[in-house]
């Protein structure tokens, strides 16, 4: 517990500290906002989108998880409430520029999600699968990235050119082929993504450009098509007679300021997606404001909103990030942005300072300790206690600073709630669920040095003490 509550006796009730508020301000004039107490007011009535999930990637550094045969598992994809494995499409030799066929060696791929799907008896976990780059074959500066040491100088690639055009049509032979070549090995995706930030370059980086219009200038070259790539992979996807073919999203670019999202579908037959996908990087800060974002937010959700696709972000990580911004920030793309999938990047990554991964692990022995990370707990509060197919309803705060979200069961039975307190004073909140009848309220809050979606109880009157930038999710169940 936080200190605050330690020198705390007995937390006031709901009532005695209103009663105390009341003499406190007795005598002012007009009616002044109760600075302590919080009232939060749920309809269930109101609904929104209805969640696909949460989850992180293990696209690298997934060799930390090979072979380990300890609970790491259990950790990440069960008692996390994750739903959503990122996996990056390795189907590509990157010691030969010329070969149109690849031997599959995306062996670790295999291994974590067989893994996972144990751990979770029997259930895989959803799977969305995109590309950092095709073959060297089909690349114009013919390999998977620059070698390393080349510096600046490097080359961004795109897709080669084949008889006066861009080779679409061999970029989606080769993503139909390995999406074969996965299912053969047990990794089915439910989603891809032709290409994961098709703005992006970085020399010794595993890229690929496309221009939101066929031959737009991108990292210094004249880029392929994205909207051409994707009627291509949609095409071939089509043609393979996949068992289980997966939905596409798209465009997935590194972020979503300066209407970069709307640029790309404005150049793609949004027919051919199933979502739209973004990063939110771009911010010259290591840990962004949360609600810097809220104005990009809004303009994905009109898009969204007029294509009838619902928002996934697939990837973000900050260069410092803490773990109550972070939660802030899911709160923040859940309810401004109504999105249905939020990805954080590293599921896990080896130890270092500051942490970036849920779970870090010190060397890439199996046997090497794991440390679960604050982040971990700023995903759980949102994942654990949601199911994909809940939906998010309305939850209003009487103050600003506390913010909330709720989401209810498919069935109506169950109803979940998550509050944050982003203040720099405590509050004590009290919840009215509305109409939603239940016969169990349990909490669970972070705060301080040691809570971490620790059970505690609330108020007699039902209240949760909410300390200066706590979280707290609240589950109403039969």
């Amino acid at each position: 517990m936080s200190r605050a509550l330690n020198r705390r006796v007995r937390p006031l009730s709901f009532k005695s500290a209103m009663a105390l508020s009341a003499v406190l301000t007795a005598g002012a004039c007009g009616s002044i906002p109760d600075p302590v107490n919080v009232s939060v007011t749920v309809d269930t009535s109101v609904t929104h989108q209805t969640l696909i999930g949460f989850g992180a990637a293990t696209a690298f550094q997934s060799n930390l998880l090979a072979g380990r045969t300890d609970d790491i598992f259990q950790v990440l994809f069960v008692d996390s409430g994750l739903d959503i494995l990122r996996l990056g499409n390795w189907y590509q030799n990157q010691s030969q520029s010329t070969s149109t066929t690849t031997a599959f060696s995306d062996n670790n791929a295999v291994e974590i999600v067989q893994n996972a799907t144990a751990a979770r008896g029997g259930t895989p976990p959803k799977i969305l699968m995109s590309s950092w780059t095709p073959p060297a074959y089909l690349k114009s500066n013919g390999v998977t990235r620059p070698p390393f040491g080349s510096g600046a100088n490097a080359p961004a690639g795109t897709l080669i050119q084949s008889g006066g055009g861009y080779d679409y049509a061999d970029f989606g032979d080769w993503w139909a082929r390995s999406l074969q070549a996965y299912a053969a090995a047990g990794v089915v995706p439910d989603w891809i993504s032709i290409q994961n930030e098709p703005d992006f370059y970085i020399p010794q980086w595993e890229t690929c450009v496309f221009g939101a219009t066929e031959g737009a200038t991108v990292a210094g070259i004249p880029a392929a098509g994205y909207g051409q790539a994707l009627d291509a992979v949609a095409g071939a996807i089509a043609a393979a007679g996949l068992a289980s073919p997966p939905v596409v999203l798209g465009p997935e670019p590194t972020g979503f300021n300066n209407d970069n999202v709307q640029h790309y579908l404005d150049g793609l037959d949004t027919s051919k997606l199933g979502g739209i996908a973004h990063h939110m990087y771009g911010s010259t800060s290591d840990n962004p404001a949360p609600d810097s974002f809220e104005g990009a937010m809004r303009d994905v959700t009109t898009s969204g909103e007029a294509e009838g696709l619902p928002t996934f972000m697939t990837e973000y990580q900050p260069n410092a990030p803490t773990m109550f911004d972070t939660a802030w920030l899911i709160n923040d793309a859940l309810t401004v942005e109504n999105v249905s999938v939020y990805l954080w990047w590293e599921l896990v990554w080896s130890n270092q300072t500051p942490q970036t991964g849920l779970v870090s692990i010190a060397g890439g022995s199996p046997t090497a300790p794991y440390t679960i990370n604050d982040l971990y707990y700023a995903l759980k509060h949102f994942a654990r206690w949601t199911d994909p197919g809940w939906v998010r309803v309305d939850a209003t705060s009487s103050v600003s600073a506390v913010r909330a979200s709720a989401f209810v069961s498919p069935d109506g039975s169950s109803l979940t709630l998550v509050l944050l307190n982003t203040d720099g004073k405590d509050h004590l909140v009290s919840v009215d669920p509305g109409a939603f009848s239940f016969g169990t309220l349990a909490v669970y809050r972070t705060s301080g040095d040691s809570e971490r979606a620790t059970p505690v109880t609330p108020e007699s009157d039902g209240s949760i003490t909410l300390p200066s930038r706590a979280i707290a999710t609240v589950t109403y169940t039969p």
